[in-house]
């Protein structure tokens, strides 16, 4: 047995006596075991606390960011679907406005394209696919709606501008004198035939254009007298005002539907004042109460 020892002086302040210990190498030894063993350990269990707290904080963050994300999918799920809802109903007004517009044999993929995975993709499908195929869909579709309400646009564009350039209103406000066909002619009494209808008015009434068109003749002519002659674009229709007072434009005019073009008057061969109103398809004189959608 190891009867080793070692004295340990204590050296107080001031003149106290030296205090004398003496220890065992083995006592020690053992002292020196202990302390540095709950050293050891207590460093453990402290870096075991705060690795375990620090865990715990960390796993709080990842649930609150995992219900964050939870949340923000199903959102994003709910404008998924209310987009594709939204772009149906795009989508079926669009149809409908194209059977309007005589647009026969529209496609009817146009609701939606086609497509899958093939079977090895199948392994690598990730939970946010399923919504990327939807966007990729609806991307599909609304390329293809754009295409379509671009035709559309075309189409009522072209209509619009064929309505607006077809006569439909009454040129004067007055009384029908005379019809459109065969007559006999006022002034003689011979059978001809009438390329117009007169409407009897003041002198100094005004006249609208019935359509959207362009002034190619504001000038005297033999029978005619003061003339106004309107070529409707887009058409094929050609409009003539005869016997009036004086002119409200100028050749090379553009004029909408219902402006003042001149006034009634009785220039020309007449018998009194009124209107003598043509209408024209493709030069070919057709009735025009055909084309007058308002009373006089």
């Amino acid at each position: 047995m190891d009867k080793r020892y070692s004295t340990i002086i204590f050296v107080p302040h001031a003149r106290a006596k030296f205090r004398k210990l003496k220890v065992s190498h083995r006592l020690l030894f053992s002292l020196v075991s202990v302390l540095t063993s709950s050293l050891c350990l207590s460093t453990f269990f402290s870096v075991q606390y705060f690795t375990s707290l620090s865990q715990t904080h960390e796993l709080s963050k990842l649930r609150d960011e995992n219900h964050q994300l939870q949340s923000a999918n199903e959102q994003f799920s709910k404008s998924v679907e209310s987009l594709r809802n939204q772009l149906q109903t795009v989508e079926l007004r669009t149809k409908k406005l194209a059977i309007i517009a005589g647009i026969a044999n529209q496609d009817e993929t146009s609701q939606g394209g086609v497509g899958g995975l093939r079977q090895s993709d199948e392994l690598q499908v990730s939970p946010y696919r399923p919504y990327r195929d939807d966007v990729d869909k609806m991307t599909y579709r609304s390329h293809r709606l754009q295409g379509e309400l671009s035709l559309l646009e075309k189409k009522f564009e072209a209509q619009n501008q064929l309505f607006s350039s077809t006569p439909s209103i009454a040129p004067v406000h007055g009384i029908l004198t005379d019809g459109f066909g065969g007559r006999s002619d006022p002034f003689t009494g011979e059978p001809g035939t009438h390329n117009a209808v007169d409407i009897s008015s003041a002198v100094g009434q005004p006249v609208h254009a019935p359509a959207d068109g362009i002034v190619i003749k504001a000038e005297w002519a033999n029978g005619y007298g003061n003339v106004i002659y309107l070529m409707h674009p887009f058409s094929g229709y050609s409009t003539r005002y005869g016997h009036l007072s004086s002119f409200a434009v100028k050749p090379g005019a553009h004029v909408k539907r219902g402006d003042v073009i001149g006034y009634v008057g009785t220039t020309g061969r007449s018998t009194g004042p009124h209107l003598h109103y043509e209408v024209r398809l493709n030069n070919n004189p057709v009735n025009p109460l055909e084309y007058i959608l308002n009373a006089f």
